[in-house]
């Protein structure tokens, strides 16, 4: 009812203007341009607002204001750390971690700690590592040529400063401050860790490469050289805004 009395209110003054142009022949006359913007004005006061589509809100914006953020997923067989959100499993004497580092903002980053609690050398393939989401899509990590291309060069994420003291709490045997040893190897794809040692590294994958709020990091075939038995770690996390 309300565009109904705006539409009758309009109408005078249309006539007014199109009887001051008939009387003043020296005047221009009201562009025709200007009588269709009016019109136009009009037919969309008179639009539903439910019929108009509204755009959806750029990513960039939703980011700022309701940033998404990795978080872990209930396991029973996982340890969570409150403060880190540091994922931790336990199997065949290695102990595994992966912590979301929602600090990095251009990729989805991961840090992985892997732990030979064993008395024999374990090895693995980082380049095996891969994102599962919850359409059994994989997405491969990017490959460290590419790294410079999503992060500035020679880029080291910062871990949180609370990490070391939580898991030194969880845990007072596991030593994992300081930087790993570099041991040499022939299979330059293989890393291979000690007895008693760990090994650090960290996972980037394109932001938003899943379009699944659930995730898995899986660091597959962590091989002992003792005995070739196998061991794969899955990590469960979600995406969360806000």
């Amino acid at each position: 009812m309300q565009n109904q009395k705006h539409w009758l209110k309009t109408l005078p003054f249309l006539q007014n203007l199109r009887s001051e142009n008939r009387g003043h022949t020296g005047d221009v006359n009201l562009p025709r341009r200007s009588v269709l913007k009016i019109l136009g004005g009009i037919c969309l006061s008179l639009t539903p607002l439910g019929c108009s589509k509204v755009p959806e809100v750029p990513d960039f914006i939703k980011d700022t204001f309701q940033p998404e953020t990795i978080v872990p997923m209930f396991d029973p067989d996982a340890v969570i750390m409150p403060q880190t959100g540091t994922v931790v499993y336990v199997k065949n004497g290695v102990t595994a971690m992966a912590l979301p580092l929602n600090n990095v903002k251009a990729v989805d980053a991961f840090a992985i700690f892997i732990y030979n609690g064993t008395d024999y050398w374990i090895s693995f393939k980082r380049k095996d590592c891969q994102m599962l989401d919850g359409t059994g899509n994989v997405t491969k990590p990017i490959d460290k040529s590419q790294e410079s291309f999503y992060l500035k060069k020679n880029f080291r994420p910062e871990l949180p400063p609370e990490f070391a003291a939580e898991i030194f709490r969880w845990d007072k045997t596991l030593r994992i401050q300081g930087d790993p040893a570099i041991l040499p190897r022939e299979d330059i794809e293989k890393t291979t860790v000690m007895p008693r040692q760990h090994t650090r590294f960290f996972l980037y994958f394109r932001k938003r490469s899943i379009s699944y709020s659930n995730l898995r990091i899986i660091v597959p075939r962590v091989t002992s050289d003792f005995n070739d038995q196998q061991t794969t770690f899955v990590f469960k996390f979600k995406v969360q805004r806000g």
